[in-house]
This record gives C-alpha cells, structure tokens and sequence, in this order.
C-alpha cells in the first residue's frame, strides 16, 4: 500500500461503526474477523495494521489484545444479538465489544 493509499487517523474512526455481529459473521466464516480486546483504540490497531507495523501486532497478539474471533464469541454474539464496533484494516475486519461507557459516549 503506497503512503497515497494509506488512510489517516480521521478516516478510520469515521469508517469506525457499529455493527451486528448477524451482519459480519461471513467474516468469521472466512477467517478474516479480528477482536480486539477493549483496552485497545481499534483505530490505533487498525493503523498498526495499514503500516504493517509487525513489532506491535506481534506484541498485542502475544499478550492476548488482538486475536482471531473463535467458536466461542461467534456463537456468544449470535445468540445474544450483539452489537460490535468494526472498521475495516484490510484484509482483516476489526471487531470490539461495545460497553456501556461506549454507548453512552456514543449517545451524547
């Protein structure tokens, strides 16, 4: 991806949405759906990814921040109806669990 390419900071948090899970789970059905815990900014990861910034992935990866969305959640999310945050870090579909403190920010 050339830097001309690349998306600023801005364009990811407002590509940053909520979203069902119901709407995404083909993207867990390919592999290509990421969580990212809640202690993370998904747009701070979002830019490690678009600026391959392997260092940090590795690390984040290592210590559980970032992983790939397993049975578990799938099936969690499903039944509970649950509404993510996702913003695209292609190839990969980034995903958070709203918390209450987030959907009231949103809200206000």
């Amino acid at each position: 991806m050339s830097n001309q390419e690349r998306k600023t900071r801005q364009q990811i948090q407002q590509e940053c949405a909520p979203i069902a899970y119901k709407e995404i789970e083909q993207f867990f059905a390919r592999g290509m759906l990421v969580l990212i815990t809640d202690d993370l900014d998904i747009v701070e990861v979002a830019l490690a990814i678009q600026a391959d910034n392997t260092q940090k992935i590795n690390e984040w990866i290592s210590l559980e921040k970032v992983i790939r969305v397993h049975d578990d959640y799938a099936i969690k999310w499903s039944k509970q109806k649950t509404l993510l945050m996702a913003v695209t870090a292609v190839p990969w579909l980034l995903v958070q669990e709203i918390s209450t403190n987030q959907t009231k920010k949103s809200k206000a």
